[in-house]
């Protein structure tokens, strides 16, 4: 069973208080020279202290039974004990739960009670009065901090929720952009992949009689299947295990491994020229992803609509951008320039910031263009 930690802290204030009350009650009362008994004193001072325990729910109520019973005790010539005490903690509870009319309200009321109790009593002596308001201001003082202390934590509690949901947010996003990612990457490797290995297969089919042809063609579509293969499960892994994504997997391409793109191309029947115009420059591994990517599905697309072309690569590095062009000369049907394919392609250069163009030319040949502002790498 649960314990609630206020109800046992207004436990132990009420049993406190009660002790002290009754206490003073018996010392006091063969003293007192007021109408009121010892026992109505003491039985008083219970009426107005146990209430106490429920001053969080009824708060007002319970104030003004304990200012009754302070000024009772007044008149009937008892000090106020535990009693008086007890009111200041309902002082304080009202100070931390309500209005600040509601506060102004139960401080005249008590001052009224006061000044009720000195006009009654012939002995009445100033220090009691600035006594009476030094714990008046005590307890006005210490409930406007705590309440002030309890907005400050409801406020920060709202902040940290706030954030809370901005990071749920912040990672639904980043799974989105990481899936969008993949796609785009799953898209490259199979589009590519399989234009390639088309193209061996037509290959092999036309040249049954030369076996020699017709092999190298098989061992280009196998060598080309394991790359799929092989990047597709991991990037599959990625999406299966997110543990993988910390695991050590195989890199992303990078303008290193052109050349081995270029081969490929060319073991399937194009012709690749590549010119590198102005000293190269390390970029970042995302800028040379995204470099690699749009002239391998380029490629890819000249070799699933313009077969066996001449194909001439240009990497231009320039001070404040970098150009890649891939022209050819054989034709692209015009649906192309919709396909998913270019549609990537531009994706992949609009988030570096750069732009992609791509349409036939003159004489039946075709460009694509994309500029890429200038990122070194660290």
């Amino acid at each position: 069973m649960t314990v609630n930690r206020t109800h046992v802290v207004d436990l132990l204030v009420v049993v406190a208080l009660l002790a002290l009350h009754l206490l003073l009650v018996r010392e006091l009362s063969p003293e007192a020279s007021g109408w009121l008994p010892g026992w109505g004193a003491a039985a008083i001072g219970v009426v107005g202290i146990v209430p106490l325990l429920a001053r969080r729910r009824w708060t007002w109520t319970v104030f003004l039974v304990a200012l009754a019973a302070a000024v009772t005790l007044v008149l009937g010539g008892h000090p106020t004990g535990g009693v008086g005490l007890g009111l200041q903690v309902a002082l304080y509870t009202i100070a931390v739960n309500s209005s600040s009319a509601g506060m102004v309200v139960a401080m005249l009321l008590t001052l009224a009670a006061a000044v009720t109790s000195y006009l009654s009593n012939a002995d009445f002596h100033p220090v009691v009065a600035l006594q009476d308001v030094v714990l008046l201001g005590g307890s006005i003082g210490l409930g406007l901090v705590t309440r002030r202390n309890r907005q400050r934590a409801a406020q920060l509690r709202e902040v940290v929720s706030q954030l809370e949901q901005a990071r749920e947010q912040l990672k639904e996003e980043t799974a989105l952009l990481e899936r969008t990612r993949i796609a785009r990457e799953l898209h490259d490797i199979v589009t590519h992949s399989l234009g390639v290995i088309a193209v061996q297969a037509g290959v092999a089919r036309a040249m049954p009689d030369d076996p020699r042809q017709a092999r190298e063609a098989l061992q280009v579509i196998e060598a080309t299947s394991k790359d799929a293969l092989s990047e597709m499960r991991h990037l599959l892994g990625a999406l299966r295990v997110p543990e993988a994504l910390g695991a050590e997997l195989r890199p992303q391409p990078t303008l290193g491994q052109l050349g081995d793109l270029f081969q490929t191309m060319r073991d399937v029947g194009l012709s690749v020229t590549v010119h590198t115009e102005g000293e190269p420059y390390p970029l970042t591994a995302g800028r040379e992803l995204t470099v690699y990517r749009i002239i391998q599905e380029a490629l890819t697309n000249v070799l699933k609509h313009a077969g066996n072309a001449e194909v001439q690569v240009r990497l231009r590095y320039l001070d404040d951008h970098m150009s890649v062009e891939v022209l050819n000369d054989g034709v692209v049907p015009h649906a192309g320039e919709h396909g998913h394919g270019l549609v990537g392609m531009r994706e992949r250069a609009v988030v570096c910031g750069g732009t992609l163009d791509a349409g036939p030319l003159p004489g039946g040949r075709y460009r694509m263009v994309a500029t890429l502002p200038r990122e070194l790498a660290a």
